[in-house]
């Protein structure tokens, strides 16, 4: 590969000083964000840990989607900050490229593989596989990285609503919430993210230890959703885990044809432009 760790080291080292602006710059909107979502934010931070049932079944009732979406903003920004603090260190830029390169991971490849193969039946020259250089480059970019985590996190929040509504009606909700409450909902389970960064920018570090915990919190996403969606649902348990797993399987799906039909759309204007 042209591309090495040494090399995005050395450019992210010559970029230092505006990464690091950028870094407190986005510590500072924060800071506000959080001034402005005022006392009730940190009320249902700790409702969430210390009696979550009950903080999801009022913040279910309440359906504050406007919140929702600076609290889900507040996760993407602190995590891009994480990341890109992260970002000065050559064997964490090593373990990105190794990540990001799809012929180290036989999932990620037929994956790949497999995309690369829809987009040119639908007409698209966009590969993948081919243009992994690029996707490289754009996460070494301190500009994009800043602005890419935040987009995705809302974009993923919007596509977990949706997730999480469909899987909720097959699992049995038939009186329960709809979408906009689960909307004003998910971002307090999301705000598990920050810590899900950091210790996964301490295992790429070569922080043995941050691995377990990476996971144990993962485990503890699982469970405040799965209480989130009993009260969604207004079903039992077994019913709200089933819909935690539809949760989780269908958001990729929903990633995967959001990505084909905007590309189907691209060629389609192209050809007619």
């Amino acid at each position: 590969m042209e591309l090495d760790a040494t090399s995005q080291f050395d450019a992210l080292i010559a970029s230092y000083e505006a990464a690091s602006l950028i870094i407190w710059i986005t510590l500072t909107v924060i800071v506000v964000a959080l001034i402005a979502l005022g006392t009730e934010f940190w009320a249902n931070l700790w409702g969430a840990i210390s009696s979550p049932s009950l903080t999801f079944q009022r913040l279910l009732g309440e359906a504050q989607t406007v919140p929702g979406i600076v609290v889900i903003a507040v996760v993407g920004m602190a995590s891009s900050a994480i990341a890109l603090s992260f970002m000065s260190r050559e064997q964490v830029i090593e373990r990105v490229l190794d990540i990001t390169d799809p012929t180290n991971t036989p999932i990620v490849q037929q994956v790949t593989a497999q995309l690369d193969s829809i987009f040119d039946q639908i007409g698209s020259d966009f590969s993948i596989g081919s243009n992994i250089e690029y996707v490289q480059n754009f996460t070494f970019q301190t500009r994009s990285l800043v602005l890419a985590i935040p987009i995705a996190f809302i974009l993923i929040w919007l596509l977990w609503g949706l997730a999480g509504q469909l899987g909720s009606m097959i699992a049995g909700n038939k009186a329960g919430h709809g979408l906009t409450n689960l909307w004003a909902a998910v971002p307090y389970v999301f705000l598990l993210g920050i810590l899900s960064t950091w210790l996964l920018m301490l295992t790429l570090a070569g922080h043995g230890w941050a691995r377990v915990a990476f996971w144990l919190v993962q485990l503890y996403f699982l469970f405040l959703h799965v209480m989130m969606m009993r009260e969604h649902g207004r079903y039992n348990i077994q019913s709200a885990i089933v819909a935690t797993i539809l949760n989780v399987i269908l958001v990729p799906v929903f990633i995967v044809v959001l990505v084909v039909i905007g590309l189907f759309i691209a060629v389609q204007v192209e050809n007619y432009l």
